[in-house]
């Protein structure tokens, strides 16, 4: 079967690619060549007789969360990068016009394999050396490159890691400021902005929707948390100048982290609050007791690491679900339905689940050596709902794949040397439209220009639904986008309510009390004044001492004179004598009047 056809023209798999490349690679085995400095393979085809040159991606996923928990929308994203890898290779230009016959063009073909994280910082590592440490030419590959990882706790380690080795690293997810320093990350980028940027949208929501100058910002004291906070202050600083932002740190290694936490939010009076963490739940009971969330006055929002509050149910009337009620979350997002990009990538990647296909890609999945391991993935594959929907980040991973293939094609040299710094300096001049928006990177740090990102503002609220276990009435949330950011600004898709259940903008902090209108005003008008009289006395008063102060200079005391015995006189005038006499040591004149003489008569 010929790999450079594509599915629309058979209705077959839309895969075949990345088999077809898989064996070839397989049975050239013996025969590779793989310069040192190189990141590709380059053997004989032995049906063309010409060379390949074989840039081998390596994902980077949490598939199964800690070793137990399986997380299917992880599956969907390495499926994504696997599409990618294919439209590599055929030219197939449908999302990406750059790729339009990119196979005719560069002779840099794709494969793919995915690794486990678990998001452990060690398991991740030893995936990452275990592949960066295998011999060239053996039939286990080397890498090219690395796609993925999702959080900072696996990013920032595996990326120190890569770019040693000469590997370029790419995420769609992580937006740790850490990443940018490029002294520790020389080869890592980014198909999302970094914490600083991806803060610049909801900046400019609570500047120019809610109008709100006052914001406590509550975060783990890790990389994420610090990162968001961090530019949270830095984009009210550049588009929010007059904001003020009070950062509130969770050692959450702290028993009563969250309750020292809410208490500095109360402390504050503030009555907006953005939070930065991953679990929310014991810190929003927290604030419900200590009236700082569920009171129709506080209004909470939550960053895009916050876990999925819709698959959350609660009492009816429970302290959570009065806390969570009308609670907002900013979330980066690949696309969204209707957008007409967006809708067509879903689609293709629902082709996905015809049984070539599937078979291919479960062969890829990791194998897990734990028991509940033992259905994965086949447990969603065979139900159904394994490519059902598109993760949030499916089209972003697609993107990142598609970025690392167009700069490999533009940094390989004519016999198929592909060295990692001059691949990664390719990544960063790399632009095109894509799924998700426009991508270009910052030619430094490679991390995406959050100009031709897209963001939503989802909006939860609470619905009354029955507990399939017990039949029980419980309540849930349920998610509403109401707003979009995207060409950098929001469009309104539907009202926002709030805690209090309206859609009436709260205030930021709490209002002046009734009757002390009047007493402010005048506070206003008569503190200026007050202060001015106060500086005019003390004005006055400091020139009055200083003059007498310069009077006494020239008032000489009598006794202060010492005159000889008789006084000598050294001058007559009309009206007196001229007398010498010593005053503090020094020779003076003094003069003496004389009394008035009376006419005789």
């Amino acid at each position: 079967m010929d790999p450079n056809v594509t599915e629309s023209q058979t209705g077959e798999s839309l895969l075949k690619s990345l088999p077809h490349y898989d064996n070839l690679r397989l049975n050239a085995t013996g025969n590779i060549k793989r310069e040192q400095g190189s990141n590709s393979d380059v053997f004989r085809d032995p049906d063309t007789e010409e060379d390949v040159v074989l840039c081998h991606l390596n994902t980077l996923f949490p598939f199964l969360i800690f070793g137990e928990i399986p997380w299917a929308a992880r599956h969907v994203d390495a499926a994504a990068v696997a599409l990618a890898a294919h439209h590599l290779n055929v030219g197939d230009g449908r999302f990406v016009s750059e790729v339009e016959g990119l196979n005719e063009r560069c002779n840099v073909r794709f494969t793919v394999e995915f690794a486990d994280t678990q998001l452990d910082t060690e398991y991740a590592l030893h995936e990452v050396v275990e592949r960066i440490g295998r011999s060239p030419g053996a039939a286990d590959r080397l890498p090219c490159a690395f796609v993925g990882t999702l959080a900072p706790i696996v990013s920032v380690p595996t990326s120190i890691v890569t770019g040693l080795f000469g590997y370029p690293q790419v995420s769609a997810t992580v937006t740790s400021i850490d990443l940018d320093d490029r002294s520790q990350h020389p080869l890592f980028g980014r198909t999302t902005p970094n914490a600083i940027d991806s803060a610049v949208p909801f900046i400019l929501y609570l500047r120019d929707t809610l109008h709100v100058t006052k914001l406590a910002v509550v975060y783990y004291n890790d990389a994420y948390g610090n990162s968001n906070a961090v530019g949270l202050r830095e984009a009210a600083r550049k588009y929010a100048p007059g904001m003020d932002i009070r950062s509130i740190p969770i050692n959450y290694e702290n028993e009563d982290a969250e309750r020292a936490a809410v208490q500095a939010i109360k402390e504050t009076g503030f009555r907006y609050v953005f939070c930065a963490v991953y679990e929310t739940d014991k810190l929003m009971t927290e604030a419900y007791n200590m009236d700082v969330a569920g009171n129709g006055k506080h209004n909470w929002f939550f960053g895009d690491s916050t876990g999925n509050l819709e698959e959350n149910s609660f009492e009816k009337g429970s302290p959570l679900i009065l806390a969570y009620r009308g609670v907002g979350k900013l979330k980066f997002t690949g696309g969204l339905p209707g957008m007409p990009a967006y809708d067509r990538f879903t689609a293709e990647m629902g082709k996905l689940k015809n049984p070539d296909d599937l078979q291919y890609l479960t062969s890829l999945f990791p194998k897990l050596d734990t028991p509940v391991s033992e259905s994965i993935p086949s447990s969603f594959v065979e139900d159904g709902s394994f490519l059902s929907a598109p993760s949030y980040y499916a089209s972003l991973n697609y993107e990142a794949a598609i970025a690392l293939g167009l700069s490999a094609c533009s940094a390989v040299s004519d016999d198929g040397f592909l060295n990692g710094e001059t691949h990664f300096k390719h990544f960063t001049q790399t632009s095109f439209t894509g799924v998700s928006g426009d991508l270009s990177f910052d030619n430094i740090t490679g991390t995406r220009d959050v100009a031709g990102t897209t963001f939503k503002l989802i909006n939860f609220l609470p619905t009354a639904v029955v507990d399939d276990e017990t039949g029980e009435t419980v309540v849930g949330l349920t998610p509403f986008d109401t707003d979009v950011f995207k060409n950098g600004a929001w469009e309104e898709l539907r009202y926002f309510i709030f805690n209090d259940g309206t859609t009436n903008v709260p205030p930021d902090s709490p209002p002046i009390p009734v009757g002390a209108e009047g007493a402010q005003w005048v506070q206003t008008i008569l503190a200026p004044v007050v202060i001015v009289l106060v500086a005019a006395v003390a004005i006055f008063f400091f020139f009055e001492r200083k003059r007498r102060q310069s009077d006494t200079l020239w008032h000489i005391k009598r006794e202060e004179l010492n005159f000889a015995d008789p006084p000598e006189i050294i001058g007559r005038g009309g009206f007196g004598l001229i007398l010498k006499a010593e005053y503090r040591g020094t020779d003076v004149a003094v003069k003496r009047v004389l009394p008035p003489q009376q006419e005789e008569g």
